[in-house]
């Protein structure tokens, strides 16, 4: 059975049978050494440095960045198991924390030197030299962001781009681009000067134009006072002419309204007049209809008098032929005949001889009228006929 009293700064984690069994800061323990593993973690924060030196911009010149990484354990169980922090009484326990933390900068470092690549490649070395607050927290995004470092328990605390340099040639380079710069500005501020120089010149120049202009322009602005005193006095006497042209104007149309009013009035009351006139010419015109109706409806109910009136006399008229129908029915068509033969003229009753002989044609063999007959029946039916 062994006693190890741990510094406050060490997080230790007591194994047994593959589990942890304890777990803490400074922890004071017995354990025994065939059945009990013990682990031990750093709890203070580690500052790592990186340089590199092989790091190619965009536009392919060649760059050293460097800086420092603060860092700590903050996921133990993690940690033990992607590193070695198991405690050995043969080894100090300092010695071989400062191996295992010494192999996670090497990695935190790899994942930084990938992340730097990336960016120093999209940007030209003017640029990539001037952006290293920039660069800085874009690494500090990244490892925040990447999955190795979770996976590590490992929480960045901050980083620090210390310097970002070309190579020598590059940097003779900028820095004469840089001088003949710092020349040309000298050589603009000598002629700012001359410039100036001149330029004070011509204020003087133009004050003294200005000068004379202000004059001009005084002796200008009295004469257009001048002038607009005219003018006021003008239009003082246009608007007492115009007030004067407006009153008769009123005048003319308050005669022009009352001549209206009256003229109004006047057709008002010829209008009702005509009304009036109206009114009564559609009284007579409705009691004339009205008079027109009544007889109307005389002159209907006598006209129905009058047809039931003749209705009655033909019915009369009717019974009394047939009465006489009746009669004729009942007479013998002989003697009706013979008495109707008296009354004849000759001529008719020759006629009628003939009629009767035509209709008994079939019975009658022979029929001779000799011209001498007939000579004399025609003779006796004129003489019949002239007396």
């Amino acid at each position: 059975m062994k006693f190890k009293k741990f510094d406050p700064n060490d997080y230790v984690m007591v194994v047994k049978n593959g589990k942890i069994v304890r777990q803490g800061l400074g922890l004071s323990l017995f354990y025994n050494e065939l059945t009990t593993n013990i682990m031990v973690a750093p709890s203070t924060a580690f500052d790592g440095t990186f340089a590199f030196d092989d790091l190619v911009t965009s536009d392919y010149q060649r760059v050293c960045v460097q800086g420092v990484t603060t860092y700590m354990l903050t996921d133990y169980e993690k940690a033990v198991q992607m590193l070695d922090f198991s405690y050995n009484r043969g080894v100090a326990v300092r010695e071989k924390i400062g191996a295992t933390m010494a192999l996670l900068e090497k990695r935190i470092n790899n994942i930084i030197k990938a992340i730097i690549i990336r960016e120093v490649s999209r940007k030209d070395v003017r640029t990539i030299i001037r952006c290293a607050d920039e660069m800085a927290k874009v690494i500090v995004d990244k490892l925040a962001d990447d999955e190795s470092i979770g996976k590590l328990g490992v929480s960045i605390v901050a980083v620090n781009i210390l310097g970002i340099n070309p190579n020598a040639e590059t940097r003779k380079a900028l820095e004469a681009a840089a001088r003949e710069q710092i020349l040309k500005e000298q050589d603009d501020a000598i002629y700012m000067r001359r410039n100036a120089a001149i330029e004070q010149e011509r204020v003087i120049k133009e004050n003294e134009i200005n000068t004379e202009i202000k004059v001009a322009e005084k002796e200008r602005e009295k004469e257009e006072k001048e002038q607009d005193m005219l003018r006021y006095i003008q239009q003082c006497q246009l608007d007492m002419k115009k007030e004067e042209q407006e009153r008769e104007q009123a005048m003319k149309l308050n005669a022009m309204k009352s001549e209206l009013a009256m003229t109004t009035e006047k057709q008002e009351k010829e209008l009702e007049l005509k009304r009036k006139a109206v009114a009564k010419r559609r009284e007579i015109d409705n009691e004339e209809m009205l008079g027109k109706i009544e007889l109307e409806q005389k002159n209907k109910d006598l006209t129905a008098m009058e047809a039931e009136n003749a209705k009655i006399k033909a019915d009369q008229e009717a019974y009394a032929v047939e009465g006489i129908v009746r009669a004729y029915n009942n007479l013998n068509v002989a003697l009706v005949e013979a008495f109707a033969m008296t009354q004849m003229d000759p001529a008719t009753i020759m006629a009628r001889g003939f009629m009767s002989i035509g209709e008994n044609a079939g019975k009658i063999g022979n029929f001779n009228i000799t011209p001498d007959l007939l000579q004399t029946i025609t003779q006796g039916i004129k003489t019949a006929a002239q007396q």
